[in-house]
């Protein structure tokens, strides 16, 4: 069960990307895909949890989510797990194809060992991981190579999905640090797209991002209801739920697979073409992203001082 989770994960997150695309070609801008996205996944969240609560309220392990200094936690991650990565996402897809969106974005676990290294004290970066990390973003630019003369262009799409995956990362490290088992994480997920839902309106009321949505084609508003339903709603439910039983080695295989369903979906639906560059840079961020996790299983497997033998 798992495994098939993983493999539902990997097929709808693969598959935001292509959503975005969808949105962004209908004429909607990256702030209203991101705030559409928002709001629609926070209401799937919220439902799933007021359901849970009135059918199942034993399923609630650890507390919900209560308190000013929890809430501003959770207001941080909000804004650096989905305010800021959805709209930079979104921004940079303007420029790039949303398979290459989905190999910038496959980065992400490289970003958090260096994040990790320098913000906290039991995660330190071995040889093994430094090695990961530099034949990972050595396929980074990789990929980033044929753009680097166009300032204008794809250089600065491809710039903002990979600072979208350092804003990934930075969040991930803060919730293991401060949000890890403190409260129910299925609410937690939940009062976090609202947090988010919160910093990211304001700004596209602001800035007249919501202006033509009463023009907009049907496809366009129907791919990021869609997006937010499934890959931003229900999807976190099934990754909170499957993370609680699952192996690291077997989440793992979400980083590996969700490029490659993002490229399909791309080359399918939208006919983009994976160039050879991308392939290359491809293989050297998942070989760099298995040496990290080999070298987080390595360290695993040494016994703590004074654990059981």
């Amino acid at each position: 069960m798992d495994i098939f989770g993983i493999l539902v994960l990997a097929l709808i997150w693969g598959s935001s990307f292509l959503f975005i695309k969808i949105g962004l070609n209908g004429g909607m801008s990256p702030l209203l895909v991101a705030t559409w996205r928002l709001a629609v996944g926070a209401a799937v969240m919220w439902g799933i949890v007021g359901v849970r609560q009135l059918i199942a309220p034993a399923t609630f392990k650890q507390p919900a989510p209560t308190g000013r200094a929890t809430w501003a936690k959770i207001a941080i991650v909000g804004l650096v797990n989905n305010a800021i990565p959805f709209a930079l996402i979104a921004w940079g897809e303007q420029r790039i194809s949303s398979g290459l969106a989905s190999i910038f974005n496959a980065s992400m676990p490289l970003f958090t060992v260096i994040v990790a290294h320098f913000f906290t004290h039991d995660d330190r970066i071995i040889p093994l991981k430094a090695a990961g990390v530099f034949v990972g973003l050595a396929g980074v630019a990789v990929v980033i190579a044929p753009t680097a003369g166009d300032f204008s262009g794809e250089l600065l799409g491809s710039l903002a999905v990979i600072v979208a995956s350092l804003s990934y990362a930075a969040a991930t490290v803060f919730v293991k640090k401060n949000l890890t088992g403190a409260t129910d994480p299925i609410a937690t997920g939940a009062g976090q797209l609202v947090t988010a839902l919160v910093w990211l309106a304001p700004l596209a009321l602001l800035t007249h991002a919501t202006a033509n949505i009463g023009a907009l084609p049907v496809s366009a508003m129907l791919a990021v209801t869609v997006l937010g339903f499934f890959g931003t709603g229900l999807a976190y439910v099934i990754y909170y739920l499957i993370i609680q039983r699952a192996k690291a080695s077997q989440l793992s295989l979400v980083t590996y697979l969700l490029p490659v369903t993002a490229l399909i979906y791309g080359a399918a639906f939208l006919n983009e073409q994976v160039t050879p560059f991308a392939l290359i840079g491809f293989v050297l961020i998942v070989a760099g992203i298995a040496l990290v996790n080999r070298a987080n299983n390595t360290v695993q497997s040494i016994p703590k001082p004074g654990a059981a033998r």
